[in-house]
């Protein structure tokens, strides 16, 4: 497990809905530096995404993972194999809700001395990803990574979430979308779609897909899907672009 060096704590955040529980991590120091919203996966904000928004702190990026699940909650950190306590929080987001939560976050960091407002990145996990590409998509974000974003193509029974391929045609946002080959919820049809649709973008874009990964590869505590080798050589990559695309010269 990665252990964080830079400082963190909990903020709040306004929102249209009322205030929004984050977790900050930031690095020492006073900037201005870029900054990352990193999105949750189903199960919260837990130790897991927090111990992103650290890594990024810890090679300069200001980090906050807002809590999207905060109309129905705080501080959830709900179990990875148990959909029946997940359900009911997971099927409140709309559409509507990430937008307005992801792009409070942005305005949050926009407002800090500390952050280059030129700089601003989203990054998230299945359902996260598909917020950080909604976000690439409706915020003045300058980059995204979308790891194994769920629900972009298709409709799913008993999710309000509506998908947003045709949305990835008009991305700005240079965006980087993570695969695991071996993903059987996102299957080689829905990663094509994905790719073909920023393909009509005027985007800087890229989709990785990871042999042999399934879906969550990079939770470190998801024992029964985590794969270090592939989630380190997709980490190294996503650091690599965001580096890249959120280069500004003066």
């Amino acid at each position: 497990m990665y252990r964080a060096r830079m400082a963190s704590k909990w903020i709040e955040i306004e929102t249209a809905d009322g205030h929004m529980h984050s977790y900050l991590s930031e690095p020492d120091g006073g900037g201005p530096y870029p900054a990352v919203v990193v999105i949750q996966e189903a199960f919260g904000v837990n130790e897991y995404v927090r111990s992103v928004c650290d890594r990024l702190a810890d090679v300069g990026y200001v980090a906050v993972a807002p809590e999207i699940f905060h109309r129905t909650g705080t501080h959830l950190e709900l179990p990875y194999s148990d959909w029946e306590k997940i359900k009911p929080h997971f099927t409140a987001l709309t559409n509507d809700t990430l937008e307005e939560d992801v792009g409070s976050t942005v305005a949050y960091l926009r407002s800090r001395n500390d952050v280059d407002p030129r700089r601003l990145a989203t990054m998230g996990f299945c359902v996260g990803g598909f917020a950080a590409l909604l976000g690439g998509a409706t915020t003045a974000v300058a980059a995204v990574v979308a790891w194994y974003p769920g629900g972009v193509v298709n409709e799913r029974p008993g999710i309000n979430l509506k998908p947003i391929v045709k949305k990835l045609e008009t991305i700005k946002a240079a965006t980087l979308v993570n695969f695991g080959g071996e993903d059987s919820s996102i299957g080689e049809g829905d990663r094509t779609a994905i790719k073909h649709a920023l393909e009509k973008s005027h985007s800087r874009h890229s989709t990785m897909v990871w042999p042999g990964a399934k879906h969550g590869f990079h939770s470190y505590d998801r024992l029964d899907v985590f794969n270090p080798q592939a989630a380190e050589d997709a980490w190294h990559k996503s650091l690599d672009w965001l580096q890249t695309m959120l280069k500004v010269v003066p």
